[in-house]
């Protein structure tokens, strides 16, 4: 570990020392990517750490955005879980009204209205060591969604990706319609447990996003489009998941 924080940090230095970057690829992703670029590792979709031990995680400076762990697809006893929260709890999509979407953010603190008739809440159920996504409509009739996340997935989840972390932080501005970015500070966290991520979730740090579009364009037009489940913390929080190391 102490090896890998060694090696990453002194990239990181001289990526540092670069100034502004231009971005290699447009939008969100853009400044992961280009770093991950910068630092020769190739892109992939595996659930390990993206330079040895560490997984890399950076954000822009101004942004609001919170932190993404991981993405888990909720387990259970149906063979498409996602396209059975689409059918219960999706809405139209905004430009074509035939084809359901689903983007909501879930936390364990609070109910989470979806449209007008619809809400949901993430539950952690210590007994059956799972983390349960319960929906209602608003007579407050449980809507049998029948969706969860276990113990152990989790626990592997987190433990193979986030033991270890590193969170850079950088500058932006566009310049003719192109981002750029200035990598300039870099912090080093170990995972605490996984007893204090389920307290997380229980307190609402660390929310669970849908995130279910559609095909405007192509082939699969109208299809719906799964970009991930996802687990976030704001930056602000990751002191409560996370021990910063030097």
């Amino acid at each position: 570990m102490q090896d890998d924080v060694k090696k990453l940090k002194e990239l990181f230095l001289n990526i540092k020392k670069l100034g502004f970057i231009k971005s290699k690829r447009r939008g969100d992703t853009g400044i992961g990517y280009t770093f991950e670029e910068l630092i020769q590792k190739p892109e992939e979709n595996f659930p390990i750490p993206d330079y040895n031990s560490i997984e890399i995680k950076t954000y822009r400076k101004k942004s609001n955005k919170s932190i993404h762990l991981f993405s888990a697809t909720p387990d259970g006893d149906f063979l498409f879980p996602i396209k059975r929260v689409v059918d219960i709890l999706g809405y139209p999509d905004k430009k074509m009204k035939n084809s359901k979407v689903f983007n909501v953010d879930f936390y364990g603190n609070k109910t989470r209205w979806i449209g007008y008739y619809k809400k949901g809440i993430i539950v952690v159920n210590r007994n059956n060591k799972k983390v349960d996504l319960l929906a209602f409509d608003n007579n407050g009739n449980n809507l049998n969604v029948d969706i969860s996340w276990s113990f152990d997935m989790l626990k592997n989840k987190l433990f193979l990706k986030l033991s270890n972390l590193a969170v850079i932080s950088a500058d932006s501005k566009y310049i003719k319609n192109e981002e750029y970015f200035h990598y300039d500070d870099i912090k080093f966290y170990k995972l605490k447990d996984f007893d204090t991520f389920i307290e997380l979730i229980e307190k609402g740090k660390i929310n669970i996003c849908f995130n279910v579009g559609v095909y405007r364009y192509g082939k699969r037009i109208g299809q719906p489009h799964d970009r991930g489940v996802n687990f976030s913390i704001k930056k602000s929080d990751l002191q409560l998941l996370f021990d910063e190391i030097s």
